[in-house]
């Protein structure tokens, strides 16, 4: 495998089918070409991950997900003169973040291209043609690891390029600084992101928003240029009315930076931050799973971290809403007493409502009538209904036996409770 040849870090070497760490003697396999710096054992947020891609795209297989990066695919507008042929040579060292299965990056040619994602072994078991264009000259390479921790030389790349993977990472700013370690002295990192996206995601992680670029990724990088692009245009993605907090409108960021020095972060705070992350997600996904009391152990966690940016506390107090909801209605009751007080955002009443709907209905529904007139108003109590519409679904899913009796009948239900749900991750 020609290719893995010169980009692994100094200290990493390449031995028959595997590669090995000098300094601390890990070995890591390679699989059909793929190198694989994580666990090859998928813990069950990856599991629920490669679920999700697949079921998403109807296959059974990666293959026609593939097929479908490599070939249709429009060059973004705003890498037009840019990121393409005319800009970049073969010999241009260009690193995609978070591709997936496929090449961000089809239309510029470069024979030193690579895709960093951290199930690309699980990925190229499904897929030949994975596993054929690893050993294809010029065909992009992927290699199986995670951001925060990158398998590259210090200087080694000219480009690194992350369309949509920077609020998906465990740690968004381990993984700016590990880009800027990579990039040459001239290096420049193309980010493409969602902005102000919901916090509120067992996928998206971080929320990419003003506070964000200002504290970390300008004193990271020089941003040479910068624009703000409306959602629509670039993405099926609508967030309904409500769906955010006030202030706070999603859009497309895309930005050009070049590496420079910067003054290095405090690796207590980097840690602080990664864990809060780590907390607040896993508390989310237990609380899809409807495994409440073990969603209610991280978001505990999170109660007792440093909040570092703005986007943190909002986890936070989504966290002491869902963990007293979930575990102390007596208390939750005196939090609701303050909180009513100071907080008028429908977005934050409506999380209050879906957490408390079954123990304090009659509370939620008089102080709506105080406090909200109008629009707010009217979709709050469509809230409230929803919410005890949500509790039925998951009471029933909750009782296996019951839920496979009648699973025809649920079918039914579920289907026509669709597009009502404003509880669905999807549409939050």
């Amino acid at each position: 495998m020609p290719f893995l040849q010169g980009f692994v870090g100094e200290k990493l070497k390449i031995i028959n089918s595997s590669i090995e760490c000098e300094s601390c003697h890990s070995i890591y396999q390679i699989i059909d070409g793929v190198p694989v710096f994580v666990s090859t054992d998928l813990d069950e947020h990856q599991k629920a991950e490669l679920d999700s891609v697949l079921s998403k795209h109807h296959n059974s297989n990666v293959e026609d997900i593939y097929e479908k990066q490599n070939i249709i695919f429009t060059a973004p507008k705003w890498l037009e003169g840019k990121l393409d042929d005319k800009t970049i040579g073969l010999s241009t060292r260009i690193i995609c973040l978070g591709g997936g299965s496929g090449d961000d990056l089809p239309h510029v040619k470069s024979n030193f291209k690579f895709n960093v994602d951290h199930i690309a072994h699980e990925y190229i078991k499904l897929s030949p043609e994975m596993a054929r264009d690893q050993a294809t000259v010029g065909a992009i390479k992927h290699i199986a690891s995670v951001t925060e921790c990158l398998p590259f030389k210090d200087g080694y790349a000219d480009i690194i390029y992350s369309r949509n993977s920077l609020d998906h990472v465990n740690n968004p700013l381990k993984t700016l600084i590990e880009i800027n370690r990579v990039l040459k002295p001239d290096g420049r990192f193309f980010l493409s992101v969602f902005y102000n996206s919901n916090f509120i995601d067992c996928c998206e992680t971080t929320s990419i928003d003003d506070d964000f670029l200002n504290k970390y990724l300008r004193k990271i990088f020089t941003v040479e240029w910068m624009e703000l692009r409306p959602v629509e245009e670039e993405s099926e993605y609508q967030p309904l009315k409500f769906s955010l907090p006030k202030n706070r409108k999603v859009e497309w960021l895309h930005a050009i930076c070049r590496k420079k020095e910067y003054e290095p972060l405090d690796p207590n705070v980097l840690e602080e931050y990664g864990q809060l992350t780590n907390d607040f997600h896993t508390a989310l996904y237990y609380d899809e799973l409807l495994r409440y009391q073990e969603a209610a152990q991280y978001y505990a966690k999170v109660l007792d971290r440093y909040p570092l940016l703005e986007s943190d506390k909002m986890r936070i107090l989504y966290s002491r809403i869902r963990f007293l909801s979930i575990s102390d209605h007596t208390a939750f009751q005196d939090f609701f007493d303050d909180f009513k007080q100071t907080n008028h955002d429908p977005f934050w009443w409506k999380i209050i409502i879906l957490s408390s709907v079954s123990f304090m209905k009659k509370t939620l529904i008089r102080e709506i009538q105080v406090q909200f007139t109008g629009e707010e108003k009217i979709f709050l109590e469509h809230a409230i209904k929803t919410a005890e519409r949500l509790n039925f679904k998951r009471s029933v899913k909750k009782r296996k036996i019951f839920y496979r009796l009648l699973r025809p009948i649920y079918k039914v239900i579920k289907k026509s409770m669709k597009n009502s749900d404003i509880f669905e991750r999807t549409k939050f």
